[in-house]
C-alpha cells in the first residue's frame, strides 16, 4: 500500500511504497523508509482535512489566535500544505500588524514566498494552485495597500518619518516582483490585475512621499537622498507594471499639488487686492504701502520656493497639465519677485529698491531654468516675459538717470 511523504532532499511530494528503501520520483535520490518516518516526512492527510477545516470555521470568525493554532497543526500534518503555511503567516500578520515593532511588509513578501515555495512543492493541479494564488494576491494586497495608505496623520506630522518608512516597505515590496513569474502564475489575468493593484499604489505612495509639503510655517522637500531612492523605487514598479503590461503609461500619474496650488493661489489674491487699492498710483509704477508689498513679497518668494521643488522634486511628466500649470504660475512670481519697487521717501523723491543681490541671483536662474523647460508648454510664456520687460524698461526709463551725457 503506498502512502504520501516529502522527500528530504527536493522537499517534494512522493507516492510511496513501504518498503525499506524507495527511490524519490521527482529527483531519483533513494530514501530508507524508516529515516522518514524518523524525521517526520509522512503526510496525514486525514489530520491535514480535520485541522484545516477547524481552523476556516475560527479564521472566518475572526478567531485568528485558535485559527493559527490549527493551521499550525496541520501544517505539522502536512509539512508541504500550502493553504496552512499561507493561513498561518496570515493569522500572525492579523495577530500583530498593529504592534509598533512589527514588520509587516517583510511578513507579507515573506507569507507569499512561502506559500508560493509550498506549492511548487506540493505537486498540486495547475486549477488548484491558480485558484489559490488569485485568492493569496486578493487577499494580500489589501494588507500591502492598508500599510502604504494609512499613513496620514504621519504624512501631516512628520513628513520625514513618513518618506522613511515609505522607503522602507516600497524597497520591501520590490521583492514580490522578483519572485518567478511562473511561479506566482503571472500568466493569469486576475494574478495580473492584483499584482497591477498593488503597483499602482506602490508608485502612488513614492509620488506622494517625495512631494515638498508645508507644516506648520515651514516647507520640507526631500533630501538629495531620498528624492532619489524614491524616484529609484517608482522607476522600478513602473518597469514591474510595463513587464505585466505593456500598456501601461507612468503618464497617467501626478503628485498632489493641491497645497501648492492653494499657497499660490493664496499669494495671487494678495496681489490682486494690493493691485486693486494701489490704482492710482500704478501708472508712475509706485508702491504706496510698501510694508504690505514685502509682506506680499516674502509669502511670494516662499510660494516660488515651493513650486519650484515640487516643478524639479516631484516624479510628474513636464506635459502633465497641473506640472505645466505650476510652471507659468511660477514665471509670474519670479517676474513679480525681480521688478523693481518704486516708493516715495520721506524726502518726497521716488527711490527705487531692490531685493537682496544673492536672492535676485537665484531667482535669475530660476527664471532661466521654468523659460527652457516650459517655453513650449504655453503660448503665454512669450507673452508674459514681453509684459514682464516692458514694464522693466518704463521703470528704467522713468527712474533711473544717466551718470553722465554719452559722448557723441
Amino acid at each position: 500500500m503506498s502512502v504520501l511523504a516529502i522527500c528530504p532532499f527536493c522537499h517534494k511530494t512522493i507516492n510511496i511504497e513501504r518498503t525499506p528503501k524507495v527511490v524519490c520520483s521527482e529527483c531519483g535520490s533513494q530514501i530508507g523508509f524508516a529515516e522518514l518516518q524518523k524525521q517526520r516526512l509522512f503526510i496525514d492527510r486525514r489530520a491535514e482535512a480535520r485541522e484545516l477545516d477547524i481552523a476556516r470555521t475560527s479564521f472566518k470568525n475572526a478567531e485568528f489566535l485558535n485559527a493559527y493554532e490549527h493551521f499550525k497543526k496541520a501544517l505539522d500534518a502536512n509539512k508541504n500544505s500550502y493553504s496552512a503555511q499561507y493561513f498561518v503567516s496570515l493569522c500572525d500578520i492579523y495577530l500583530h500588524e498593529t504592534d509598533k515593532d512589527f514588520d509587516v511588509m517583510s511578513a507579507v513578501v515573506d507569507m507569499i514566498r512561502t506559500a508560493l515555495t509550498a506549492i511548487a512543492r506540493n505537486n498540486a493541479a495547475v486549477a488548484d494552485k491558480l485558484l489559490f494564488v488569485s485568492a493569496m494576491l486578493n487577499e494580500t494586497k489589501i494588507i500591502i495597500t492598508r500599510t502604504l495608505t494609512e499613513r496620514g496623520e504621519l504624512f501631516e506630522n512628520d513628513i520625514a518619518e513618513f518618506r522613511k518608512r515609505s522607503i522602507t516597505d516600497l524597497t520591501k515590496l520590490t521583492e514580490l516582483f522578483k519572485l518567478d513569474g511562473e511561479l506566482i502564475m503571472s500568466f493569469s489575468p486576475d494574478v495580473r490585475a492584483s499584482l497591477m493593484y498593488i503597483i499602482d499604489c506602490a508608485i502612488k505612495t513614492s509620488y506622494k512621499a517625495v512631494q515638498t509639503v508645508v507644516i506648520g510655517e515651514e516647507l520640507h522637500a526631500p533630501s538629495e537622498d531620498d528624492y532619489k531612492k524614491l524616484l529609484k523605487l517608482s522607476n522600478d514598479f513602473c518597469f514591474f507594471a510595463h513587464s505585466l503590461d505593456p500598456s501601461f503609461d507612468a503618464k497617467n500619474y501626478s503628485p498632489d499639488f493641491s497645497q501648492n496650488n492653494m499657497f499660490i493661489d493664496k499669494v495671487f489674491d494678495r496681489f490682486d487686492k494690493f493691485d486693486e487699492a494701489n490704482k492710482q498710483f500704478a501708472k508712475k509704477h509706485v508702491i504706496n504701502d510698501i510694508a504690505e508689498y514685502d509682506s506680499i513679497l516674502a509669502e511670494c518668494e516662499k510660494a516660488l520656493r515651493f513650486t519650484y521643488l515640487n516643478c524639479y522634486r516631484s516624479m510628474c511628466s513636464r506635459q502633465n497639465e497641473q506640472h505645466a500649470h505650476l510652471f507659468i504660475d511660477g514665471i509670474k512670481m519670479v517676474c513679480r519677485l525681480l521688478l523693481p519697487r518704486v516708493v516715495i521717501n520721506d524726502k518726497k523723491k521716488p527711490e527705487l529698491r531692490m531685493g537682496k543681490f544673492v536672492d535676485i541671483v537665484d531667482w535669475c536662474d530660476i527664471l532661466t531654468r521654468f523659460l527652457v523647460d516650459s517655453y513650449e508648454l504655453s503660448d503665454h510664456v512669450a507673452e508674459m516675459l514681453h509684459d514682464y520687460y516692458e514694464e522693466l524698461y518704463d521703470i528704467v526709463d522713468t527712474y533711473v538717470m544717466p551718470d553722465r551725457k554719452s559722448v557723441v
